[in-house]
C-alpha cells in the first residue's frame, strides 16, 4: 500500500544554478526552484513545511551544498528529497558526473560538485532519513544511474536504506533541454505541472513510479530528452504528492494508444539521432587523427632531410610541457619523451627541429620546440674539477654523433661545465669540450687541471705545527666547501701531504685538508 511521505518528518534541498562565469546561462533554472518549492510546500500537494525545504540558488561553494544535504538528511526521519538543476559536466578521464557551480570551468572539473560526494552525504551513516529521492535536471544526468567508470553500482543500488530512487532528466549521453521562452526547463516544467495539476483518473497518491511514467510519456510525445529512473527496494513507491485530479475522468483508450505510439516514435528517433551523432563523432576523430599524422610525417621528413648546421653550438634545454621525440629512422611512433624539470642536451639542429639526447644516452628528434628554455643549465651550474677512476670515453658534444672522440684518463683533472641526466659537459686541458656519459665513481676536487688527483705521500713523517693566521680546512677529497678552520695559538698534527696541501688530524680524530700551508710554524 502506497502511503504519502510524512511532510512533518521529511525535508528537501533544492539546488539550482542559472548564472555562470564560464558556461552559458540557464535563466529557466531560477524559476525551476521557485516552482518546485511552491508545489512541494503546497498543503494540497505534499505540504512540506517551509523551514524543511532549503532552497540554494547560486551556491558559493561545494561545501554549502553538501552541508545543507547533510543537515537535512540528519533532520528528516521519513523522506529526504534532493534536487539539482543546472549544467552537468563529465570528467574526460573517469566519465564521472559533476554538477556545475557558478564558477565551474569545464577544463577544471574540481570547480564543480562531484556527484559521488553528494551520494556519500545521502548515504551518511548518521543520516536518519528512511527514504531518499534524488532528482537531477542537467545534461548527462543519466550517468548518476550507472556510476563512474569502474564504480559498478549506482546510488540506488548501493544504498542500504528502505527505499531510494534517482530520477534524471536525460540519459548518460544526452543533454537536457531548456527552451527559450518557456518558464521552466523541459523536464522540471513537466514535473511541476504534474505535481500542481495532477493526473486525471490517476491514483490518489503520486509515487515516483507513477511520476516517472507520466514524465516519460509527456516528454516523448513532445520529442524531448527522455528521463530515466532507477529504484532500490521500495523506492519507486515513495509518494511525495496527492493527486489533485484523482477524481477527474481519465484519458480515452484512443488517447492512450496515441500516446504510446508517440512514445515509440520518440524512442526510435532518439536512437537514430544517437547513432548519427556517434558516426559524426567517430568521423571527426578519424579526420583529426589523420591530419595530426600527416603533419607529424611532414615535419619529421623535413627534419631528417635538413643539412646539419655547421655553426650550431650544443646547449642544454628544458621543455615547458611533456614533448615526444622521434627516432632518426623516420618512424612516426615516438621513441621517448622529454618532461618538464629535466635538462636535456641539444646535439644538433635539423631545420626547425632539434636532435636531442634523452633516456639512457639515446638520440631523438624533437619536432615541437615552442617555448623551450635553453642555456640555463650551464649558467646555473657550479663548476668543479674531477678525476676519473678508470679510462672513460668522451663523446662529441655537437653534431649528434655518439662515436667516441677521445677519452679521459686517471691521474688528470678535468673541468665539469654543466650536467643533465647523469651526463657531464667536460672541458679538456686543451680547452676543447666533450660529453661524458658515464660519471660513476668520479672524484671531485680542487686543483689546477694539470695536477694529478691528490694522494698522501708514502714517505711523509707526521709533525706538529701552528698557523700564523686563521686558515680554512676542507674536505679530504678537495671539495671547495669549508669544513672548519685552524686558529693561531694552537698546535695541530699534520698526518699526510697531498701536493702542497696537508692532511690535518684534529684533537677529535677528524681529518681535513689544509690547502694554504704557507708560513706555518713546525714544533
Amino acid at each position: 500500500m502506497t502511503v504519502l511521505a510524512d511532510p512533518g518528518r521529511s525535508a528537501a534541498v533544492l539546488v539550482g544554478v542559472h548564472d555562470y562565469v564560464h558556461l552559458d546561462g540557464l535563466p529557466a533554472v531560477e524559476r525551476n526552484l521557485e516552482g518546485l518549492r511552491r508545489v512541494l510546500t503546497d498543503p494540497d500537494v505534499w505540504g512540506l513545511p517551509a523551514e524543511a525545504c532549503a532552497v540554494i540558488a547560486q551556491p558559493a561553494s561545494v561545501r554549502e551544498v553538501l552541508d545543507a544535504v547533510r543537515e537535512k538528511a540528519r533532520q528528516a526521519t521519513d523522506t529526504l528529497l534532493v534536487y539539482y538543476a543546472g549544467h552537468g559536466v563529465v570528467d574526460n578521464y573517469s566519465d564521472e558526473l559533476y554538477l556545475a557551480l557558478p564558477d565551474t570551468d569545464r577544463e577544471r572539473e574540481y570547480t564543480a560538485l562531484r556527484f559521488e560526494s553528494l551520494r556519500r552525504e545521502v548515504l551518511d551513516p548518521q543520516a536518519r532519513a528512511q527514504r531518499t529521492v534524488v532528482v537531477l535536471d542537467c545534461c548527462y544526468s543519466g550517468r548518476a544511474l550507472v556510476g563512474s567508470m569502474g564504480a559498478g553500482k549506482s546510488l540506488a543500488d548501493r544504498t542500504a536504506v528502505n527505499g531510494t530512487v534517482v530520477l534524471t532528466a536525460s540519459a548518460a549521453t544526452r543533454e537536457a533541454l531548456a527552451l527559450p521562452g518557456e518558464p521552466y526547463t523541459a523536464f522540471t516544467g513537466e514535473l511541476v505541472d504534474l505535481l500542481e495539476r495532477g493526473i486525471p483518473g490517476g491514483p490518489e497518491l503520486l509515487d515516483m513510479d507513477t511520476l516517472y511514467r507520466q514524465l516519460y510519456a509527456r516528454l516523448a510525445e513532445k520529442s524531448r530528452p527522455l528521463p530515466q529512473q532507477r529504484n532500490r527496494n521500495t523506492g519507486g513507491r515513495i509518494a511525495i504528492a496527492r493527486n489533485r485530479a484523482a477524481g477527474v475522468e481519465g484519458e480515452s483508450p484512443r488517447d492512450t494508444e496515441a500516446r504510446a505510439a508517440a512514445e515509440a516514435r520518440a524512442t526510435a528517433e532518439e536512437l537514430l539521432a544517437w547513432r548519427e551523432r556517434e558516426v559524426e563523432r567517430l568521423r571527426a576523430a578519424a579526420e583529426e587523427g589523420a591530419r595530426e599524422l600527416l603533419h607529424r610525417a611532414t615535419r619529421l621528413a623535413a627534419a631528417l632531410a635538413a643539412e646539419p648546421d655547421p655553426d650550431f653550438r650544443p646547449f642544454w634545454l628544458a621543455v615547458p610541457a611533456v614533448r615526444e621525440v622521434f627516432g632518426t629512422d623516420g618512424s612516426l611512433e615516438p621513441v621517448g619523451e622529454l618532461v618538464p624539470g629535466t635538462w636535456y642536451l641539444a646535439l644538433a639542429a635539423r631545420g626547425d627541429a632539434l636532435l636531442v639526447r634523452h633516456g639512457d644516452g639515446a638520440q631523438g628528434i624533437l619536432l615541437d620546440c615552442v617555448g623551450i628554455q635553453n642555456g640555463s643549465a650551464e649558467a646555473e651550474f657550479e663548476l668543479y674539477w674531477f678525476a676519473v677512476p678508470v679510462v672513460r670515453p668522451l663523446f662529441d658534444a655537437g653534431g649528434g654523433s655518439l662515436e667516441p672522440v677521445g677519452e679521459l684518463v686517471p691521474g688528470t683533472w678535468y673541468l665539469a661545465l654543466a650536467a643533465a641526466e647523469n651526463a657531464l659537459l667536460v672541458q679538456l686541458p686543451d680547452g676543447t669540450k666533450g660529453l661524458l656519459l658515464d660519471v660513476s665513481g668520479i672524484q671531485k676536487g680542487v686543483a689546477d687541471r694539470s695536477d694529478p688527483p691528490p694522494k698522501d705521500r708514502d714517505d711523509f713523517t707526521p709533525f706538529w705545527f701552528a698557523v700564523p693566521a686563521v686558515r680554512q680546512l676542507f674536505e679530504a677529497d678537495g671539495s671547495p666547501v669549508s669544513a672548519g678552520e685552524l686558529v693561531p695559538g694552537e698546535w695541530y698534527l699534520a698526518v699526510g701531504q697531498q701536493a702542497d696541501a696537508l692532511t690535518v688530524q684534529l684533537p677529535d680524530g677528524a681529518r681535513w685538508l689544509l690547502l694554504d700551508s704557507t708560513g706555518i710554524q713546525r714544533g
